[in-house]
C-alpha cells in the first residue's frame, strides 16, 4: 500500500514551499514533515523532493502527487455521498494561458456560480506548457492546445481562439502605407508577451515567410499592456480578437491584415475519475463556453 501520509507531506511542502507551513497545517512538527517525505525517498530509493527554493517534485514525485490530488477528489466525493463531508470545500487547480484568462474566463465569473463551491487555483502558462501540469499532477485540468487525450484523461473541444493583427490608425497610416508587406512588417515595431512568446513569429513565416526574429519587439508581459500599447500607438502585434472587439467596432484599432487569422484551438483536459463534483465541475465549465459564452466567435 502507498505512504499516503508521506505523499501527503509531499505534496503539501510543494503546495506551501515551506517545511514549516506544513507541519503546521498537517499538525505535525517540521522534523516529522522530512522524515515523512525521506521515508518516501528511502521506500522508492530515490528523491521525491528538489530540497532547494523553489521546492520541486521530481518526476516521481509528480506522479505520487498527482495520484494523491485525484485520490482527494473521490475522497469527497465518497463523503458526500455518505454525508459526512465537512464544510470544508474541495479545492480545485487548473492550468489556463493567460490570454483566456484575463478575456473569456473571467466573464465566466459574472455570468455562472460553477466556482461557488470550490476553492479554485490558477497557474497562468502559455497554453503549448499548460498539459505538462495536468500530466504532472499538479493541476485537476487544464486548457490546452494539444487534442490528444492523456492517458487517465478526457478531452473536450472548446474553440479556437482567433488573434488578429492590430494597431492604431495612426500607426498603420505611418508605417503600413508604403512597401511591401515584408518591409512594413520589418520595420514597423511589433510586439510579444516575454522572451519566450513565439506566437508573432510564427504568424508572419505562415502568412509571409519572414523570419520574426530579426523584428524590434516591446516585451509586454500582459494581456491588459498589449491593448494598451496598440492604443497608443506604440506599436503593433497579434491581439485576441474578443479582446479588442469593441476597439475594433470604433476604428479606435485596425485590424491590419483582415484575410489572415491566426487560430488556436483550444482544448480542456480533465481526468476521467468517477467523482461527481468534479465532473460535474468540468462539463458545466465545457457546457457554458461551448454553448453560452461562445468567446471565440
Amino acid at each position: 500500500m502507498l505512504d499516503y501520509r508521506g505523499i501527503e507531506a509531499l505534496y503539501t511542502v510543494q503546495e506551501l514551499q515551506s517545511f514549516e507551513a506544513a507541519a503546521k497545517k498537517l499538525h505535525i512538527t517540521q522534523s516529522a514533515v522530512s522524515q515523512r517525505i525521506k521515508g518516501l525517498e528511502t521506500h522508492y530509493s530515490e528523491p521525491v523532493l528538489i530540497r532547494t527554493l523553489p521546492y520541486r517534485p521530481t518526476r516521481l514525485g509528480k506522479q505520487l502527487i498527482g495520484h494523491f490530488k485525484r485520490l482527494c477528489l473521490l475522497e469527497e466525493d465518497l463523503k458526500r455521498q455518505l454525508g459526512t463531508s465537512t464544510k470544508e470545500m474541495p479545492h480545485i487547480s487548473i492550468a489556463l494561458n493567460r490570454d483566456s484568462l484575463e478575456t473569456w474566463f473571467l466573464d465566466l465569473l459574472d455570468e455562472t456560480d460553477i466556482f461557488s463551491n470550490v476553492i479554485l487555483e490558477i497557474i497562468a502558462d502559455d497554453q503549448e506548457r499548460t498539459l505538462e501540469y495536468l500530466k504532472n499532477g499538479l493541476v485537476s485540468a487544464c486548457l490546452s492546445t494539444s487534442e490528444k487525450e492523456i492517458v487517465g484523461g478526457k478531452v473536450c473541444f472548446l474553440g479556437n481562439m482567433e488573434y488578429v493583427l492590430a494597431a492604431a490608425p495612426e500607426f498603420v497610416k505611418k508605417y503600413f502605407s508604403e512597401g511591401t508587406s515584408k518591409k512594413c512588417l520589418r520595420y514597423a515595431p511589433a510586439m510579444k508577451f516575454d522572451q519566450n512568446d513565439r506566437l508573432h513569429e510564427r504568424y508572419l513565416e505562415k502568412f509571409f515567410g519572414i523570419n520574426g526574429e530579426e523584428l524590434n519587439y516591446y516585451i509586454v508581459p500582459s494581456v491588459r499592456g498589449f491593448k494598451k500599447f496598440a492604443l497608443l500607438g506604440y506599436c503593433y502585434g497579434l491581439i485576441p480578437r474578443i479582446d479588442i472587439a469593441e476597439e475594433l467596432q470604433t476604428k479606435q484599432l485596425v485590424q491590419i491584415y483582415s484575410d489572415k487569422v491566426w487560430k488556436v484551438p483550444l482544448y480542456w483536459h480533465y481526468w476521467a475519475i468517477q467523482s461527481k463534483f468534479y465532473q460535474k465541475f468540468n462539463a458545466d465549465i465545457i457546457h457554458h463556453v461551448t454553448h453560452n459564452l461562445k468567446p471565440f466567435q
